[in-house]
């Protein structure tokens, strides 16, 4: 079986980002100081050297769309120095020229920018409108653009959005409670567009494994679920997702506890949105279960981007370490950035774990099952190392 891994030196993360095959073991990456083909499982012939990097004539041009003034500057900063961070550690600068943009200055101007310095990818935005105001102008240039936007009516045209999906979460938190035997599973979700997301990707589910709901209550975005919204609950519920960020989960499971619906009673089952330090602190979270990325590779780039920077990153700042990564590993591959090349269905590995771009530009990630217990998160279930197929 031939491989598509593809190797790119560094000072730190070698390999970070990994295009994988079908049968690519993650443990061979990204952390060790090699990376080479796996055997395939049913066989162990001798591993063979990867062929040498292709040289690359001239500097790649890659521009990188981020809120560096204004609403949302202090995380766009992060990421900035996150994907410095990549470029250094993966030894880039001679052959990759990275071109920050500001949005908070105007997105039509950062985009005009990026567009005539010729960038050969467009890396962000962050927000998803201005996601969709960059979106014609890619489509216009022929350029690609890899946003950080979780909305995904922003997937069109040349756009394809790396940010963290609720319904690969929702997924894999349902699947893994419907596994150990949590099959009434009721969801409190806001009425919002996040709120909507997770509402249509629950009721997919319970369709496709005809399970029975514990109930569906939709909630005011600025405000939480009334006494009266509480009615919507069935009895005999084992499991309750709620699709809010921590702090706010944590009044709602009070305010189940109060309606007499306790913890031991019923699981809290949360999303991506609980993946804050915070979190593991909030009483009313304690033995809750949640989908996210795995922590054990983050963890190494936090505390790299630490010792680097003096202060934690934010959530989003792996997601633009990433998105640089696998541009450097696309450049010095040879392979460009056409849409065959971001689709591949092998996918890519980095600091987040697995992730590939489905045909439609949506991010497909590999997830674990964590637990919040005695202040901590812990993983129950690890992350997946390799994609099935499509």
């Amino acid at each position: 079986m031939q491989r598509n891994l593809l190797s790119a030196k560094h000072l730190f993360l070698l390999g970070l980002i990994v295009a994988l095959s079908g049968c690519t073991d993650m443990s061979k990456s990204p952390w060790l100081s090699t990376v080479r083909p796996a055997p395939p499982l049913s066989e162990t012939p001798p591993v063979a050297e990867l062929p040498q990097e292709k040289i690359i004539p001239t500097q790649t041009k890659i521009s990188l769309l981020l809120p560096l003034s204004g609403k949302g500057a202090e995380t766009g900063q992060a990421m900035l120095n996150a994907a410095q961070l990549a470029m250094f550690d993966m030894n880039a600068t001679s052959i990759f020229e990275l071109k920050p943009e500001d949005t908070g200055r105007g997105t039509a101007e950062a985009m005009a920018n990026a567009i005539a310095q010729k960038s050969q990818l467009i890396i962000g935005p962050v927000f998803s409108a201005d996601t969709k105001m960059v979106t014609p102008l890619a489509v216009e240039n022929n350029v690609n653009v890899v946003s950080f936007s979780t909305d995904t009516s922003a997937a069109v045209g040349n756009t394809f959005l790396m940010g963290f999906m609720p319904q690969a979460q929702v997924n894999t938190i349902m699947a893994y409670a419907y596994s150990v035997g949590l099959k009434r599973i009721a969801l409190i979700a806001p009425r919002d567009v996040y709120g909507d997301s997770v509402t249509a990707t629950y009721s997919i589910f319970k369709q496709r494994y005809a399970t029975d709901s514990g109930g569906l209550i939709r909630y005011a975005s600025n405000g939480l679920p009334t006494a009266a919204d509480m009615t919507q609950l069935k009895s005999g519920f084992d499991a309750v997702l709620i699709a809010a960020s921590a702090v706010e989960s944590d009044k709602i499971s009070m305010l189940l506890t109060n309606a007499g619906y306790p913890p031991s009673a019923v699981k809290r089952l949360g999303t991506g949105l609980w993946d804050q330090a915070e979190a593991t602190k909030l009483s009313g979270l304690q033995d809750s279960w949640y989908a996210a990325s795995s922590p054990r590779l983050r963890l190494r780039f936090e505390n790299r981007y630490f010792d680097t920077y003096g202060t934690h990153p934010p959530r989003l700042a792996s997601l633009a370490y990433d998105a640089t990564a696998l541009a450097v590993v696309l450049t010095k591959s040879g392979q460009g950035f056409s849409r065959n090349t971001l689709t591949n269905p092998n996918g890519f590995a980095g600091i987040d774990g697995i992730f590939r771009f489905s045909p439609d530009g949506i991010a497909e990630r590999g997830l674990a099952i964590l637990a919040i217990t005695d202040g901590h998160s812990v993983v129950l279930q690890d992350a997946p190392q390799r994609f099935g197929g499509r």
